[in-house]
């Protein structure tokens, strides 16, 4: 499959030439078929798609059908434009999605009641075209906005539109966790407010025009980063972005003709990581840093290119100011906060800047994000004859079409498999809910069950140009061989929004009680015992890896969540040079490890988040990093929840790694158990103590902390740590082996 880029690299093109904007551009040009969804048409609905009626009504009857019927799904809204006057909710786990040669437009009619005021008993101060909730919002309840509950729900290519006369307008409201998304959008906000309130996960090929601001947002509904790629911002009239704690995360970000970039709110902090950035016109500043001197601010900022920005950065409280090279020029490298120069180097406060002038434009910024293959190519894999209904086997039906067809388009359903499910070179696998999308192994899968090497779900190969979007992967409890997935795919491969499912993140199907919607607790499948939450479940920790990367493995892994507590890792790279990068990754709640590296080189991770939770990972390693270099991660996030109640060492271990750069790291917890030390090293036996810094470069040339003593015949101790070391053994070249039995670890 011809690796081919979005229209954001087109937008970008004409952004770098300093040039006008361009028009959207539709990446689901024709309607997806698919029997589980809603379309919201004339057909179906009391609606007219060219702007002349209300359809607030509808609309927000279409999506409330959905979660109704099926707890989670799709509203497909076609080509046209849609009039709304009031604050549509879109429920948790549901997606908007438009198609059409065009994008479809939704835009709040000139002077729509309730616009007009600031209104003073909302978190926003504002009133909302739509707003994400944790459920359907009855007539006469008040919403719940989403939360760290809200999983699965999404806007995708459909632009908004905010007509005049409604000052205190905000086009969405997007409080959501993992899964959830803001895609494809262009947000036009006029006299508006803002385009979006509340950041949440993550965004990609988003464009804001107008307003006060583009964007102005808190902290996260689960306090974790918010992962933000090839958005534009143009034309706002306070700035691009107002944030406290939002944990910003942000790669190729185009702004011109604003007075700043980025304004933190007075006395909060917060951690913003930008990569291969352009600003331009930029009045006023184009950072403004608040609660100067104090920790929790990280700031890192690497190829910024700046035209017409005298005033890089301006400190709020001082009023100090790094001035820009020229009229035109480039921020290779920006940090401010805790730095540490190495895993032996004391801690430091302090501000790097390394600026150069520019005499023309620099090539413009790599994308690295795929297009959705052209819908002219999508088999869909219910006309092949599988029928996604959880029970029949779909298997042989996935096998030949992936025989015969480039792009296989998977709509919604439940598809059991019994087989591994191995990817050609050039197979696309499309979903567009992961949870409403399922590959799946029924429970003791002969294939996947006894004992034996592992055996993945699905397979992309070495080499590989795969393209797998929008599908949840399912092992079950009792596979005991499984592997979500082996990735051995290239450089140019791709996987976004994929969900390992297993207990955390699982939803129940169809129509649900009262009662079942109070408690929607994710459901444990185990055939031996009935499901408990009060002690560990046995089956926890008994699979192999949920995402497996392996034998030259790389790409972009883009939106992907691992929590299923059955793996022993979320996700596990080893024996590989491939460059790969990881945009938005959410992995946790696992027994022993999240994540694993080994022998891996020339990674970039940004916005990695870890979560451990008291029944499955108090004694859980977070990261373990052997044998690697030249890696980075940006904006790393590890945090244990409230309910735990023993501590932990230290969150990364690492041995024989050379290279590896941190940036804005951020330990935390909300209670006294905490991860002790954020990074111990076996072999030197260094550690880094702070919780929260900026930089930390682990250069492979520290000394060891005590240095091992020549002498011969002399016993002394080359590592610690180690919960109880037993059965020791060597092999036939002298090699020494132990274990950890309750944790089953082997160490060489």
């Amino acid at each position: 499959m011809k690796k081919v880029f979005n229209s954001f690299i087109l937008l970008f093109i004409v952004a770098a030439g300093w040039a006008a904007t361009v028009n959207s551009v539709s990446v689901y040009t024709q309607r997806p078929a698919d029997s589980e969804a809603v379309y919201f048409t004339s057909d179906n609905y009391r609606i007219k798609a060219d702007g002349s009626i209300d359809v607030t009504d509808e609309l927000q009857r279409a999506l409330n059908e959905v979660k109704e019927k099926y707890n989670f799904g799709i509203v497909f809204i076609p080509e046209g434009k849609y009039r709304i006057s009031r604050t549509i909710y879109i429920p948790n786990a549901v997606r908007l999605i438009g198609y059409g040669k065009n994008r479809p437009i939704v835009f709040l009619a000139k002077d729509s009641p309730g616009y007009q005021q600031e209104v003073s008993t909302d978190k926003g101060k504002a009133n909302y075209m739509f707003w994400f909730t944790g459920g359907i919002v009855r007539p006469g309840s008040e919403p719940r906005d989403a939360g760290a509950g809200t999983f699965y729900s999404a806007i995708s290519n459909i632009d908004l539109k905010i007509e005049s006369g409604n000052p205190h307008a905000v086009a969405l409201r997007t409080h959501f966790a993992q899964h959830s998304f803001v895609s494809h959008v262009d947000i036009h906000i006029g006299e508006g407010k803002a385009g979006l309130f509340d950041v949440g996960n993550e965004m990609e090929d988003v464009r804001f025009f107008g307003g006060d601001y583009g964007i102005y947002t808190t902290k996260t509904s689960p306090s974790w980063q918010m992962m933000m790629i090839n958005t534009w911002f143009e034309g706002q009239r306070k700035a691009a972005i107002r944030t406290q704690e939002g944990g910003l995360t942000i790669v190729r970000l185009y702004v011109r003709n604003v007075p700043v970039v980025i304004e933190l709110n007075p006395n909060r902090s917060d951690k913003i990581y930008m990569e291969d950035c352009t600003w331009e016109g930029v009045k006023n500043a184009g950072v403004v840093v608040s609660n100067e001197g104090l920790s929790p601010n990280q700031l890192s900022m690497r190829r910024i290119v700046c035209k017409q920005v005298p005033v890089f950065i301006r400190f709020r409280e001082s009023g100090k100011e790094i001035a820009g090279e020229s009229n035109l020029y480039k921020v290779k490298d920006f940090s401010y906060g805790l730095h540490i120069k190495d895993m032996s180097a004391t801690p430091e406060f302090k501000t790097e800047v390394s600026m150069e002038k520019l005499s023309k434009k620099p090539p413009v910024p790599v994308n690295d994000i795929p297009a959705i293959p052209s819908m002219t190519r999508w088999v869909n894999i219910r006309n092949l004859g599988a029928k996604g209904d959880g029970e029949s086997d779909d298997t042989e039906v996935f096998r030949k079409a992936i025989e015969e067809y480039d792009v296989i388009y998977v709509p919604q359903g439940w598809y059991i498999v019994s087989q591994s499910l191995k990817l050609k070179k050039n197979t696309a696998l499309i979903g567009l809910n992961p949870v409403s999308t399922q590959l799946k192994l029924k429970e003791s899968t002969s294939a996947f069950s006894g004992f034996g090497s592992p055996v993945p779900l699905l397979e992309a190969p070495q080499g590989g140009n795969n393209f797998v979007s929008g599908i949840g992967l399912n092992t079950g409890a009792y596979n005991y061989r499984a592997v979500g997935c082996k990735w051995m795919a290239g450089a140019d491969s791709y996987m976004n929004d994929v969900k390992f499912l297993g207990v955390h993140g699982t939803m129940t199907k169809g129509a649900l009680t009262q009662q079942q919607r109070r408690n929607n607790v994710p459901q444990i499948s185990t055939p031996e015992e009935p499901v408990c939450f009060q002690g560990k479940d046995k089956a926890w920790d008994n699979q192999h890896w949920s995402l497996w990367i392996t034998n030259g493995g790389g790409g972009v892994f883009k939106d992907i969540w691992t929590a299923s507590t059955y793996a022993t890792n979320g996700i596990y790279v080893n024996n590989t040079a491939t460059p790969g990068r990881i945009y938005a990754m959410s992995v946790e709640h696992h027994v022993r490890n999240e994540v694993r590296f080994k022998n891996v080189s020339n990674w970039q991770v940004y916005a990695l988040q870890l979560e451990e939770e008291t029944r499955e990972s108090p004694d859980c390693q977070q990261i373990e990093l052997q044998n690697c270099s030249n890696i980075l991660f940006a904006n790393l996030y590890l945090f244990r929840v409230i309910r735990v109640e023993t501590p932990f060492p230290y969150a990364i271990r690492t041995w024989n790694c050379k290279d590896i750069e941190f940036y804005n790291v951020h330990n935390f917890t909300q209670m006294r158990f905490t991860t002790d030390l954020v990074c111990y090293d076996v072999n030197t036996r260094q550690d880094v103590r702070p919780w929260e810094f900026t930089r930390l470069t682990i250069s492979g040339e520290e000394s060891r902390l005590a240095p091992l003593c020549a002498e011969p015949g002399k016993v002394e101790m080359l590592a610690t740590g180690f919960e109880y070391a037993e059965g020791m053994a060597r092999d036939s070249k002298g090699n020494v082996y132990f274990s950890e039995q309750r944790m089953r670890r082997i160490y060489k």
